[in-house]
């Protein structure tokens, strides 16, 4: 869980209230059990905070009980924990909701053009502490992060052999020590590589999932932001001419900049700031149909908060039959256990939503968030926008069409029913399908298609339009598994025959690339005349060459 926010902004300064409201958005990945905030604050001197059980100097702050916030002049030795050291970088923490870092400080107005922001779902360590409150820092580092590591162990130790540092436990610590170490040594781009690869400096890799955000202080500071490998962390990120956002929902970025364009980075993908100059690896992933205007007879979300605006639409479904929404910003569960009727929404959809639906339709004009259309059984949803990740998990049933891109492990599980993507999707589609259909056109954006497809694959089918790389496709250590079944062949485990089945079933799934047969397209045409119909487009599927994925039989 735990939900992030950054922000760089090149020609003004954003306050305070702005990033508390984008983490209040995302309030429901969060506890009162830790929040803070970092901000780009150049000061004359190093700019020392820690938490003591006794107040010391003149600067502190009485946080509860007998703990204290205090600000030094210089280092000294003290009965308390150090968590600032910068003349760049500002940091507050509080054991509560983001809103409270305002209130226990008075640091209403405070503006910055660099942020990060943190609600925190404790996992791995102690809510009960600002100790333990995000962000952390390394000198003029600091980072936010959602995710848990396992590789904290070897971090630590890599960071104990290079330096005397006091850690509080927490393992999103040992990411601001890693990268402090490692811009030195390597500059940004390459340390940030190497925490994902540690192709260099092997216990400075993270393992685990994480989505992670930065400051480098100094007098020309850098903001980034990067997701694991295999994606196991959401991260989007948001765009304008003078802004650059990141958040773990979509909802989080529009509360700051609502004309912002808004995708997600994909596995590995990274985005730095520095000056007037945005680069990385990421792709820029903005695909939108015309949209309508949205209606004025129409519930306001706006009125309701993340969670108590479904009931109230289900409420209106069951008795009105039709229900338009507009101003939705990351509103969870809406359309849930949706049987029957008509549901329109403009704006961000927030997680969680559509699950077990099971009749009726859904429109929604704008983007969905992660885990849409989780378990549906019936009925139709469409997307004029973006999905987020695992759309369409452990779907048994229905149909759901998307104007432009899914994320990372869109039908893992599906079972049965379609789904349409006229964009492109992330890494694991399909992981574990058990039946039914996924179509994934390539038309409003034609973009690779991550790999891992079909990964764990028993049932259904796969249609990608082009030709998908072969090692894209559930891919396994051939090598390795040879070496495997050699090894048991030569010590009498197993016979020959164990041997060439144990081969066989390194490539569990068949796999075509050519065009359609007229059986297919009889098949597919139904959902391919609905999906240009549903989003004015004019898509055709003969004649094209598929990529077409099923179990072997």
């Amino acid at each position: 869980m735990c939900g992030i926010v950054g922000l760089y902004a090149l020609r003004q300064k954003v306050p305070v209230e702005v990033v508390v409201k984008a983490l209040d958005v995302m309030k429901e990945r969060g506890t009162p059990h830790g929040a803070g905030l970092a901000l780009y604050n150049p000061s004359d001197k190093p700019r020392i905070k820690a938490f003591t059980r006794q107040p010391v100097g003149n600067r502190y702050v009485k946080l509860y009980n007998d703990l204290y916030d205090v600000e030094l002049s210089e280092l000294i030795d003290i009965d308390g924990y150090i968590y600032l050291n910068s003349k760049w970088i500002d940091v507050y923490k509080v054991v509560g909701w983001p809103a409270d870092i305002i209130k226990t400080y008075g640091i209403s107005g405070l503006s910055s053009n660099i942020w990060l922001g943190h609600t925190r779902y404790p996992t791995n360590s102690p809510g009960r502490l600002p100790y333990y409150s995000h962000p952390f820092t390394a000198g003029d580092v600091a980072i936010v992060h959602n995710g848990d590591l396992s590789s904290y162990g070897s971090n630590i130790n890599f960071i104990r052999y290079r330096a005397h540092v006091k850690f509080t436990g927490n393992d999103s610590e040992a990411i601001a020590y890693l990268l402090s170490f490692l811009v030195r040594e390597l500059g940004v781009k390459e340390a940030v590589e190497e925490l994902m690869y540690g192709r260099r400096y092997r216990w400075a890799r993270l393992d685990g999932p994480y989505a992670v955000s930065f400051i480098i202080g100094g007098p020309k500071p850098v903001f980034g932001a990067f997701v694991d490998p295999q994606h196991f962390r959401p991260l989007y990120v948001g765009m304008t001419d003078s802004m650059l956002i990141v958040a773990s929902e979509a909802a989080a970025i529009k509360a700051i900049e609502p004309r912002a364009a808004v995708w997600a980075l994909r596995s590995g993908e990274y985005i730095i700031a520095e000056g007037d100059e945005v680069h990385g690896n990421f792709k820029k992933r903005y695909v939108y149909p015309e949209l309508p205007q949205p209606p004025e007879d129409a519930i306001d979300a706006s009125q309701y908060d993340a969670v108590s605006l479904a009931p109230v639409v289900r409420a209106e479904l069951q008795k009105r039959g039709e229900v338009k929404v507009v101003n939705v910003l990351g509103h969870r569960y809406l359309g849930n256990g949706m049987s029957s009727g008509t549901l329109k929404v403009w704006g961000v959809v927030g997680n969680a939503s559509a699950n077990v639906m099971s009749g009726g339709v859904y429109f929604v004009y704008g983007d969905v968030q992660d885990d849409f259309g989780d378990a549906m059984n019936g009925g139709l949803a469409a997307i004029f926008g973006n999905a987020g990740d695992a759309v369409g998990q452990a779907k048994r049933g229905g149909e759901i069409y998307v104007y432009g891109d899914v994320g990372s492990r869109a039908a893992i599980q599906h079972r049965g029913g379609v789904m349409v993507v006229g964009g492109s999707a992330g890494k694991y589609l399909g992981e574990y399908m058990g039946g039914g259909t996924v179509v994934v056109l390539r038309a409003t954006n034609n973009e690779e298609v991550g790999n891992m497809i079909g990964r764990g694959m028993v049932g259904g089918e796969i249609y990608i339009r082009g030709e998908v790389p072969m090692d894209y496709i559930s891919p396994v250590d051939k090598r390795a598994l040879e070496r495997y079944a050699k090894s048991l062949l030569i010590d009498g485990l197993a016979g020959v025959e164990d041997y060439t089945k144990l081969l066989d079933g390194a490539e569990p799934l068949a796999v075509e690339q050519r065009e359609l047969t007229e059986e297919e397209i009889a098949k597919l045409s139904p959902y391919i005349t609905k999906f240009n119909n549903i989003f004015n487009l004019n898509i055709k599927i003969s004649r094209d060459i598929f990529t077409i994925i099923r179990p072997k039989k």
